[in-house]
């Protein structure tokens, strides 16, 4: 089964949109199980189910040890923890190796329990560029 409980609704795939962006999504909830967050990620594939957000930069050594990521760094890589269903989006690179492949930068929503592992296969993403920068 599907699971298609979130819905982003600010932006339509392959849309051109402009920073900052105000991601909004619909979510047909409430969170179940060990669901507690909604986990934000900007040009990265998510982790799969059970990993945490961390696994994202397991090749940055900022991130080494076992206290994982530092405070906020988790943020300036892009990949947001929100309860809400809105967040401002300023921080989009440029020329990404993934962006650059695609031709288009993508937003991927999934949700995390309380440690920041991924929880379930729910995934709803969308594609944008931004103009001016992205051809």
């Amino acid at each position: 089964m599907v699971d298609d409980r979130v819905d982003i609704t600010s932006l339509d795939d392959r849309d051109e949109t402009d920073l900052p962006i105000e991601l909004t999504w619909t979510f047909d909830g409430p969170f179940e199980g060990d669901e507690a967050a909604f986990a934000v990620i900007v040009d990265r594939t998510p982790p799969p189910p059970g990993r945490d957000l961390d696994s994202l930069l397991d090749d940055d050594p900022a991130c080494d040890g076992p206290q994982g990521c530092p405070d906020g760094y988790l943020e300036r890589n892009r990949v947001y923890v929100t309860t809400d269903t809105t967040i401002l989006l300023d921080n989009v690179a440029e020329g990404t190796a993934a962006q650059e492949a695609r031709g288009f930068h993508e937003v991927t929503i999934v949700l995390v329990d309380d440690q920041g592992r991924r929880v379930g296969e729910l995934a709803e993403s969308v594609r944008f560029r931004l103009p001016g920068r992205d051809r």
